[in-house]
């Protein structure tokens, strides 16, 4: 997420909302026409059309104004780039007592849509202090005592926000009108070619074989062992890193998600990993079911248990993968066992998370052809 020379993060700034929309509906195509051909076929027309709807849907945030806190504290404040000061150097921080009050406003949705660009923008792109998981957060400083001043800037600021989500709410509002209809065309055309398939097998005259019925063998020369077959991947990319580094990981996610690339990150997983013995399940992900594991390394990287399991079974693969398995993206120089310095890798330290999203992506396109 960009950031202004005073750290606030810029809303509304990283994706366009129209191609997240593009995603969202293509996501919907895929969903129905791999959904199980029995569900499909034996289900409610409407029902099925609610269920892709309330899925594929866009969940614009609404904010709780009336449930805002705040919370004030002193703190030394930098006013090298107030021009009313004179100051000698002004490429040097200069604080001077003061006080800092924190805004913290809830709302419910899909809080990635705040990260979403609208059709209708100014100049003047909304910022805050943090973007939570239930809270947009504002943070003031004033080199004085004025709590009541910090007021007014808040407000401005969030007027700026309650804006552009006016428009994002209108461009989603007209993309979510539209998905009923897209849905039914899509589950009607895949209800008409199961029954196509249905009355073509009926027609044969031949008895139907139930599935998964035994083939029995047929004769031939000596035997040899199969050769050992890898499960299929679902993923393009999965991505491996610490929880100390989830706010980059976690726009990186996003920015591939919106590009329609399948990514494997946890949060997207919730309802699939509930239950699971992960232990088994991350192993499979990150050794057969990926294209490419992207490795966030860190100093919190190599210290955690969980990273290190994806990381052993990661390598596990590259060390019989043909070509490159591996990308390596790196925070720090910090030495990660297994993997050697003559590996490429990318620094992270001048890369926005935008930015690596186009390089994975360039990867992925090259690697098809």
């Amino acid at each position: 997420m960009p950031r202004r020379r005073d750290g606030a993060c810029y809303l509304f700034h990283d994706y366009d909302l129209r191609a997240v929309c593009d995603n969202q509906r293509e996501q919907m195509k895929k969903a129905i026409e791999n959904a199980d051909a029995n569900t499909i076929r034996s289900g409610d027309l409407d029902d099925l059309t609610e269920a892709y709807v309330t899925q594929f849907a866009l969940d614009v945030p609404e904010l709780a104004e009336g449930a805002t806190s705040v919370e004030v504290e002193e703190a030394q404040v930098d006013v090298s780039h107030d021009p009313r000061r004179f100051i000698h150097d002004r490429d040097e921080p200069f604080y001077v007592p003061g006080i800092r009050a924190t805004y913290f406003v809830p709302y419910t949705g899909d809080g990635q849509i705040f990260r979403c660009q609208p059709s209708s923008f100014t100049t003047m792109i909304p910022a805050v202090t943090g973007l939570l998981e239930d809270e947009l957060v504002f943070a003031v400083e004033r080199p004085d005592q004025n709590v009541g001043a910090t007021k007014q800037a808040f407000e401005g600021e969030l007027n700026r926000v309650k804006e552009y989500l006016a428009w994002v709410r209108r461009d989603s509002e007209a993309f979510n009108a539209s998905l009923p209809n897209e849905a039914r065309r899509l589950l009607t055309a895949r209800k008409e070619r199961l029954a196509q398939v249905e009355q073509g097998i009926d027609s044969l005259g031949v008895p139907i074989r139930k599935a998964g019925a035994s083939r029995g063998s047929v004769p031939s020369g000596p035997a040899t062992p199969p050769a050992p077959k890898r499960a299929v991947e679902k993923y393009d990319v999965a991505l491996s890193f610490a929880g100390e580094d989830r706010e980059y990981v976690e726009a990186v996610a996003q920015g591939l998600k919106a590009a329609g690339v399948s990514v494997f990150y946890d949060k997207f997983e919730t309802a699939a990993l509930w239950g699971k013995n992960l232990v088994d399940h991350l192993a499979d992900i990150y050794k057969n079911r990926s294209r490419y594991v992207v490795m966030f390394v860190s100093k919190h990287y190599v210290a955690k248990p969980w990273t290190t399991h994806e990381r052993q079974h990661a390598q596990d693969r590259a060390l019989v993968a043909r070509e490159e398995y591996i990308l390596p993206a790196r925070f720090d120089d910090t030495e990660v066992p297994g993997l050697t310095n003559t590996v490429g890798y990318v620094s992270l330290k001048d890369v926005p998370p935008v930015r690596l999203v186009e390089v994975i992506v360039t990867k992925l396109r090259k690697s098809a052809r």
